[in-house]
């Protein structure tokens, strides 16, 4: 049995995942090639760069002191400038996948979120490469010299600063879409709130481990740094319709014996209801939170889907009976076959009353 809202389609679950892999198909193809293209030009790319660094018109003395460190060098600038060079597929591509579970304001602001992170990033990087970094290294020529002392310079070393800081950018940007994107889609909220910290410490992880020698002493700093960045910029998502995305649903045994699974709605009827009891938080029963349900089609549409994704089974209104749902809405707990009842907390005189709210709350549970 499906029930479908105002926004959806029917799309067979296993066309998302052909899509999905796909996605990762087509992107490791592109990064193969990217890698063969950027392998043929990467001597001339660097070279170039060297020439950027002058002083007075003059390049300043550049010099390798490890055999294998060109080598190095080529190859990790190859796979910067390849992973750099498919994010603008990358970042269609998760927008593609995404918008189908997202809602409006959801698909503006994720969408908005990729096109900083696939502008800013390359931008940033092209300005460090370019002007920040040659311009350090000319004023520390200029300033730090000793007179009858020739300055020679590492370029390995330099090349693994400057490196470091791209590979700094790029883990930063794919941490921060990750993340957004797992909350957008509901994966973090307490049933799955493990994945958070996976998500951050694999990110973390792979800053400490990869950074250059050059970052001895920072690379823990660094990390720590940009995972917070990034859970703080995930969090700016717009809020649900219905509070959270994902809930933790059981079976639930009545006291006549029949199984349940039930869903209690937070309805604040405009304001006029009083809300639950912060206390409240029963184990198995999904709790959404809605303004006006009666009047809100997002709220409607977003519980409609949260019976059918938890298979709710009753579905039980704080502020008033049902009544004034609407009736295409009663049409799809129908066609779900999912009861409706409400506890007319508005018409009741003991309603501001905490216990009294308690006492209401465990009886619409246990029935």
């Amino acid at each position: 049995m499906v029930i479908l809202v105002s926004s959806d389609e029917k799309i067979p679950m296993y066309n998302h995942f052909y899509e999905l892999l796909e996605i990762i198909r087509v992107k490791v193809l592109f990064f193969i090639l990217f890698c063969i293209l950027w392998s043929l030009l990467i001597e001339k790319v660097i070279f170039n760069w060297i020439k950027l660094i002058k002083i007075d018109s003059k390049s300043i003395d550049l010099s390798i002191y490890g055999p294998y460190e060109w080598i190095e060098i080529q190859w990790t600038m190859v796979f910067l400038l390849s992973l750099i060079s498919i994010m603008p597929y990358i970042s269609y591509s998760l927008r593609k996948f995404s918008k189908s579970g997202l809602l409006p304001n959801e698909k503006s602001w994720f969408s908005i979120m990729l096109l900083l992170n696939l502008f800013l990033v390359p931008i940033t990087m092209i300005f460090i490469w370019v002007i920040i970094l040659p311009f350090l290294l000319s004023s520390f020529a200029i300033n730090d010299g000793i007179e009858g002392v020739e300055n020679h310079y590492d370029i390995s070393s330099i090349f693994k600063l400057t490196l470091g800081i791209s590979w700094i950018m790029i883990v930063f940007s794919f941490t921060t879409i990750s993340m957004s994107l797992a909350r957008l889609l509901g994966l973090l909220d307490s049933n799955n709130s493990n994945l958070r910290g996976k998500l951050l410490f694999f990110s973390g992880s792979i800053l400490v481990i990869s950074l250059p020698n050059e970052f001895d002493g920072l690379r823990i700093i660094i990390a720590l740094i940009i995972i917070i960045l990034s859970d703080l910029i995930s969090r700016s998502i717009p809020k649900y319709p219905i509070g959270k995305r994902s809930f933790n649903v059981t079976e639930m045994i009545s006291s006549n014996g029949n199984k349940d699974r039930i869903a209690v709605v937070d309805c604040s009827c405009e304001g006029v209801c009083p809300k639950f009891p912060p206390n409240f938080k029963p184990e198995g029963i999904a709790i959404p939170i809605c303004t006006a349900i009666c009047l809100n089609d997002k709220e409607q549409d977003s519980i409609v889907e949260m019976i059918a994704r938890y298979n709710i089974s009753q579905l039980i209104i704080s502020g008033c009976d049902g009544t004034p749902l609407p009736q295409k809405f009663n049409q799809s707990l129908k066609v779900a076959n999912c009861k409706l009842s409400g506890l007319n907390w508005l018409d009741s005189e003991f309603s501001s009353d905490e216990i009294w709210q308690f006492n209401s709350l465990n009886d619409s549970i246990n029935l």
